[in-house]
């Protein structure tokens, strides 16, 4: 699960802790430290609100370590759509001019 996913169910968890019984808590370090989730869903869980319930469920579930998906073969890197040519640019295309004198010249008067 994306770091971001826990993040989101850690915050619920958050708002709901709060307004049902008060209790304030860290919603990074819930993420971060398995030890402070675990308490966290332990305290959830002494409260009798299905949706407390739910997210402790939720959360329990994003902590735990993934299974190991069965290894897939390496696809070798696709090569890519458009090579550049060696041969220089087309034709009708010229440089810019890396000259100050002529860039100050250029937006005199001007917007950028």
């Amino acid at each position: 699960m994306l770091e971001s996913e826990k993040f989101a169910i850690a915050a619920h968890l958050h708002v709901n802790l709060r307004r049902i019984n008060g209790r304030v808590t860290d919603v990074e370090w819930m993420v971060k430290s398995p030890d402070y989730a675990r308490e966290i869903i332990r305290v959830a869980r002494t409260e009798t609100h299905p949706g407390l319930l739910r997210l402790a469920d939720k959360l329990e579930a994003a902590l735990q370590p993934p299974m190991s998906a069965p290894r897939v073969q390496a696809v070798p890197p696709a090569q890519p759509a458009f090579v550049a040519s060696q041969s220089g640019p087309p034709s009708g295309f010229s440089a810019p001019s890396l000259d100050p004198a002529a860039s100050r010249k250029r937006y005199v008067g001007t917007l950028r």
